[in-house]
């Protein structure tokens, strides 16, 4: 019998969070259990706070107190009003104590990082550890397609952050995948907006549910570490806003985040953080945002052409080493500024009044928290369970995975040891433990012992400890052994299967290099898998490799091994949820939110990522995005170019038949901008065990005055966990402002007229999926937009440097 489950999708419903239900019933002044506590009510609070503060009170509000730089720590003492300081914090913002006007506003605490909140795991005048849980970075959270997974991920991040006394969480991360070498990658979701603003509407709507503010970042398209505090990026203002933009447009319009972070790079010549046009024009008069805005740590070049374009928050302030040779603290030149009119009290108000609205919300101010005891046992099931439904299972020829628990395991590569629960820079956690890949498999396999011990002392014997260019993290690397083939031969006589696994790491402030080690296998990983391949396909047994990796890596080997799991970095619980899945504990169901591309040289922005130095002074100033809208799938589909893995693909230990596709409903050309088109098919598992499955919606868009991608992914879903035979239906909708189009001629949204094609598919790979379609009648206008916001500089087309066009 076919259980049939109705589900409406968290995504196209949309991920609304109501600051009502966040809100009530923290404690202040109004006990009243009527009064709607949303971002109005505390606005109004902070108004009248703002109103008996004077201008010098609400500026030191707006510059964080900068570093000691005798010991390149936080200046703590510059905090006005810090009821308690927390190790390793990024930053603070200080806190007003008036009581002779009745101002008693506590300073709050920032702290990073994407997968997990950074902080100290030790305290000197403190007894007993302050660990926070790893969870697994975004691009796994992401490939789990799972949006209350990803909700649950950023509601015990939040408590953590809440009871260790942290008020602002610096993350997510949410910019676009634009290149495999980006070195921040692996804080980030994915290629294509639609997934990274649902994922960071979801992490924001469960953080916030704790009372701790998420930080959206970085705004806009820091899709690159190089030069990152000054290059410069060059894209057409369609490019920025459907790809770049467009994620954070969808976190900003459904979960409102309290606080947004402005990113390092120049777009189309001025600091993201300076531009008026970014930050107010677009964020808050098109987008409605209504939070604040802060910069990132020694951002931008001018702190007063910051404030003035409506970047409220300027961090970490004192002194910005970053740029020029004006060494000046930050609070004296903007106090400076003041005297000398080149900024107005409406500007300072309007800038702490945001602030203090947003700090107003937070544990710290009411009264809530700083328990230092959050649940890490409850957290890390939680981990767990986001790293095991996030990976995805690449090959499985003749179901090699999942691994009988009888079976004896030969256990290859240094990674197995070396086990990356996450990346370098402020993205790191210190949590409590990792379990490595030998300790997971362990647990439920027999290991050939000889082997396991031979890595491991091969690990003590080689590896090697530095620190991050930060001082954040320790960073442990270890070349891969070099096991020969007599040995490899032996193994593959004793033992039932291989496995294999490849390891890569990356980090702030460096990107990736297309080069042996990094994307490209060494030669003694790639005889490595040759040879374990050849002695144990000579013996009849298969092979798998795990990719314990920040991102994506050359895959031409694919065709010499069995299997092929595809990890990332999964946080702390790596090893258990790896062994999970190899021994089919757990059935996998990620799928890629990114493009395995054949080969590097195939990426549209291949010959442009690393940039260019445009005014000759040794260093890499500008980067053109010369693949414009074509970005991931977009480009591989469009332009018919064959990959390795295709975005959203992602296998199982069962298997799934879609039926029933159809259009429910199309309002389109009855309500227009406010239309929404339904669609709705049925999953059903058709294999022996219980899985779930990610369904895609791709549209194909008539080209009426605009050129368009072939494909673009609009809705998405994941079943329940169907048992054998079971059925559910999956409902999508997708309102007009996420079909819609960047016009910019006319700086409009617009739905084109015609016919369009809509696939309900398993992956990007739509060749042998049969559309359904609906049609618009006439020419929609979803939007208007601000005329002549972020435009090219004088003088530079999209002709000048855009190479990829139809």
């Amino acid at each position: 019998m076919m259980i049939f489950k109705p589900k409406i999708n968290v995504l196209s419903v949309a991920v609304a969070v109501a600051l009502t239900g966040i809100i009530v019933g923290c404690n202040d002044s109004d006990d009243s259990s009527s009064t709607v506590k949303d971002n109005a009510y505390y606005k109004a609070q902070a108004e009248s706070l703002i109103a008996k503060m004077s201008i010098a009170e609400q500026l030191n509000m707006l510059i964080g107190p900068g570093y000691d730089t005798s010991t390149w720590t936080i200046n703590t003492a510059a905090v006005a009003n810090l009821n308690g300081a927390v190790d390793g914090a990024a930053g603070y913002i200080s806190g007003v104590l008036n009581t002779d006007e009745g101002v008693d506003v506590a300073a709050a605490v920032l702290a990073d990082g994407p997968a997990g909140i950074r902080i100290s795991p030790t305290r000197d005048d403190e007894a007993g550890t302050f660990y926070a849980t790893g969870f697994p970075v975004g691009t796994l959270l992401a490939s789990s397609w799972n949006l209350e997974l990803a909700q649950e991920v950023g509601a015990a991040a939040g408590n953590e952050a809440k009871e260790y006394g942290v008020d602002f969480w610096l993350a997510p991360g949410m910019n676009i995948q634009r290149n495999p070498l980006n070195g921040r990658n692996f804080e980030y979701y994915s290629e294509d907006p639609l997934v990274a603003g649902a994922m960071a509407a979801a992490i924001t709507e469960g953080s916030q549910s704790e009372g701790v503010a998420t930080t959206i970042k970085h705004f806009v398209a820091n899709n690159s570490e190089t030069n990152r505090m000054n290059v410069d990026n060059i894209i057409s203002p369609r490019a920025l806003r459907e790809i770049y933009l467009r994620g954070f447009q969808y976190a900003v319009e459904n979960a409102q985040p309290w606080a947004l972070m402005t990113s390092y790079n120049k777009v189309n010549g001025t600091y993201t953080s300076q531009r008026s046009d970014l930050v107010t024009s677009v964020l808050r008069d098109e987008w409605g945002y209504e939070g604040m805005v802060m910069s990132d740590w020694f951002a931008g070049d001018d702190p007063v052409a910051q404030l003035n374009a409506g970047n409220d928050l300027i961090q970490p302030g004192g002194v910005n080493f970053a740029n020029g040779s004006d060494y000046t603290d930050y609070l004296t030149r903007v106090q400076s500024a003041y005297t000398n009119g080149e900024i107005t009290d409406s500007v300072i108000t309007t800038d702490a009044t945001r602030i203090l609205t947003q700090m107003l919300k937070t544990t710290t101010n009411q009264g809530v928290g700083g328990s230092n005891n959050p649940d890490l046992n409850a957290h890390a099931e939680i981990s767990k369970q986001a790293a095991e439904e996030g990976m995805v299972l690449l090959k499985n020829s003749d179901s090699t995975l999942p691994i009988d628990t009888s079976k004896t395991i030969a256990s290859f590569g240094v990674g197995q040891i070396n086990t990356l629960k996450g990346g370098t820079g402020s993205g790191d956690v210190h949590s409590a433990y990792v379990t490595t890949i030998a300790e997971g498999l362990a647990k439920q396999f027999t290991l050939d012992s000889t082997l396991t011990s031979y890595y491991e002392a091969f690990y003590e014997a080689n590896k090697v400890e530095t620190t991050d260019s930060f001082g954040v993290s320790t960073v442990v690397t270890c070349d891969e052994a070099d096991v020969s083939a007599t040995d490899i031969a032996t193994y593959a006589a004793n033992d039932d299967i291989a496995v294999i696994t490849l390891g890569r790491n990356s980090g702030e402030g460096t990107d990736r290099t297309n080069t042996a080690g990094d994307y490209q296998l060494t030669e003694v990983e790639t005889n490595l898998i040759s040879n374990v391949a050849t002695a144990f396909h000579n013996e009849g047994k298969k092979v798998v490799v795990v990719l314990n990796i920040a991102g994506v890596i050359d895959t031409s080997w694919k065709d010499e091994v069995d299997g092929i799991l595809l990890a990332y970095m999964p946080g702390q619980e790596a090893g258990d949820a790896i062994a999970d899945l190899l021994s089919g504990a757990a059935n996998p169901s990620g799928k890629l939110a990114q493009t395995f591309p054949e080969s590097y040289d195939d990426v549209p922005s291949a010959t442009t990522f690393t940039g260019e130095d445009t005014d000759s002074d040794g260093t890499v100033d500008t980067n053109y995005y010369n693949e414009d809208i074509y970005v991931g799938y977009r480009y591989y589909d469009s332009f018919n170019k064959a990959v390795s893995y295709p975005f959203g693909f992602g296998l199982s230990y069962t298997s799934f038949d879609y039926s029933g596709a159809a259009v429910a409903s199309n309002t389109l050309d009855s309500d227009g901008a406010k239309g929404v088109v339904t669609l709705t098919a049925t999953i059903t598992n058709s294999g022996a065990v219980a899985g779930k499955e990610v369904a895609q919606v791709y549209i194909n868009a008539p080209e009426v005055k605009l050129k368009k991608p072939t494909i673009e992914l609009k809705a998405f879903g994941k079943t329940d966990e169907l048992d054998p035979a079971a059925s559910q239906t999956l409902t999508f909708s997708i309102p007009a402002a996420v079909l819609a189009s960047f016009d910019a001629d006319e700086n409009e949204w617009i739905i084109e007229p015609g016919t369009y094609n809509a696939y309900i598919s398993p992956s990007s790979d739509v060749s042998s999926v049969t559309a359904v379609t609906f049609s618009v009648a006439d020419e929609i206008v979803v939007s208007t937009t601000t005329a002549g916001a972020l435009a090219l500089p004088d003088g530079v087309s999209a002709a000048d440097f855009v190479t990829v066009s139809e």
